[in-house]
């Protein structure tokens, strides 16, 4: 009965007008947004000025998400890297032909797969197009840990490709300092990254702990051994611009993947001399050896991205496993065309709030996810207060390869609550 009226009271605002629904990106560590990137474009979501964004606290947004989520409908919850690489991993193998293996219902991997293949974590840790109330929240390691994890999952190796060899150097060092600290024998659990997928203290536990990004500083910091490096102007040591293949890792243990950069040290500017700047740069930074199987490229959105990357699918994509999680271009170059979105998670939230546009706290928001799962269709979850369900299923098509318009998505969420409504 109680969400039936939670159901009663959203459909009063929004039956009339679907357009005027304001989605808010609200991902596992919970941040909102009226800025999304869907189906390849930049949307504005509009404020109707009675609703607002459902969370304001991410570890609880983390834990109404998880609890919410319906694995038997939607797969595995993408808590964390590796169950989100692992879910990931098989819609890539599916959409490269890959068959069921006899014994069980794991998909086989076999050497001459190959293809592009477009993965979305749509959340705001993971995608740098988000801005979160005027601040973007991207977390460059954490996008790069769920690289490592999707490579981890492929039998090959794999190439991690990022923007630059500034940014190989901060996240390389950052990840052989967390590797050195768990080395070494601890009386507690020691948390990396953003700690939105991994949080080892009690729900109620109010004591304080170190600033995420004042802890990255230091460690940087700590770990630039460089004599030649120049301090930054807020006095973090800077490393200096030497190849990104001189970095060593701490562990010993054979990786299965190799963090590089498309354009190394090169300063890529707009002009009429950008191309081959990029070419160049490609050519000299980018290129797979020739015993990786798979090219990961992570968050490429720019013009000169778009040159890089279609460099490498014109050279690569017959011969090996392209993997683009996060990349979002204005127009898709004809040499994507043919590239499937394999693996699509946008969570949404909508929260009714009153006449004065403060939120109704004994109301709880309608959490929505909208998912791609390879072979599946576009799926549109709801969830009313009584778990997710299936809003709307929309076949993939010419028009929705990259993701489902905004204004669809409300008007499948109007019509699921007006169903809610009335059961």
């Amino acid at each position: 009965m109680k969400s039936m009226k939670r159901a009663q009271a959203l459909l009063a605002l929004l039956a009339f007008d679907a357009q005027s629904l304001s989605l808010m990106v609200a991902g596992f560590e919970g941040a909102s947004s009226f800025r999304t990137r869907h189906h390849g474009i930049s949307h504005q979501m509009r404020q109707s000025g009675t609703l607002k964004a459902a969370f304001d606290d991410s570890d609880a947004a983390r834990r109404m998400l998880e609890t919410s989520w319906d694995t038997s409908k939607m797969g595995r919850v993408p808590a964390d890297p590796e169950s989100a690489a692992e879910e990931a991993y098989s819609t890539i193998l599916q959409a490269a032909g890959g068959t069921k293996s006899a014994d069980d219902d794991s998909i086989e991997e076999n050497d001459t797969m190959s293809g592009i293949f477009f993965i979305d974590l749509l959340l705001p840790t993971f995608d740098i197009t988000q801005v979160v109330e005027g601040v973007n929240l991207y977390d460059e390691v954490a996008a790069v840990e769920y690289c490592i994890a999707l490579a981890n999952c492929f039998k090959g190796k794999s190439e991690i490709l990022v923007r630059t060899a500034e940014t190989v150097r901060a996240v390389t060092k950052i990840l052989n300092a967390r590797e050195e600290m768990e080395s070494r024998p601890s009386d507690g659990d020691v948390v990396f990254g953003d700690g939105n997928f991994v949080d080892n203290k009690p729900l109620d536990d109010t004591s304080e702990g170190t600033d995420s990004d004042d802890f990255r500083k230091q460690l940087l910091a700590s770990w630039n051994d460089d004599a030649d490096a120049a301090p930054s102007e807020d006095g973090i040591a800077i490393a200096s611009s030497e190849p990104s293949e001189s970095i060593e890792t701490i562990s010993s243990v054979p990786k299965s993947y190799r963090l590089a950069s498309l354009f190394g040290n090169t300063l890529i500017n707009e002009g009429p001399d950008m191309a081959t700047k990029v070419i160049q740069a490609v050519r000299e930074n980018a290129l797979p050896q020739d015993d990786e199987d798979n090219i990961i490229i992570l968050s490429a959105v720019g013009k000169d991205e778009m040159v890089a990357v279609r460099g490498l699918v014109s050279k690569y994509e017959n011969h090996k496993k392209i993997i683009m999680v996060n990349c979002h271009f204005q127009m898709i170059p004809r040499e994507l065309l043919g590239a499937e979105t394999v693996y699509s998670v946008l969570p949404l939230a909508v929260k009714k709030t009153t006449s004065n546009n403060d939120s109704d706290d004994d109301d709880q928001p309608s959490r929505i996810v909208v998912l791609r799962r390879y072979p599946q269709s576009w799926e549109i979850f709801v969830d009313a207060g009584i778990g997710y369900e299936l809003a709307e299923t929309v076949p993939v098509n010419g028009s929705n390869k990259r993701g489902l318009g905004m204004e669809f998505v409300a008007n499948a969420v109007t019509r699921h609550l007006e169903y809610v409504s009335r059961r």
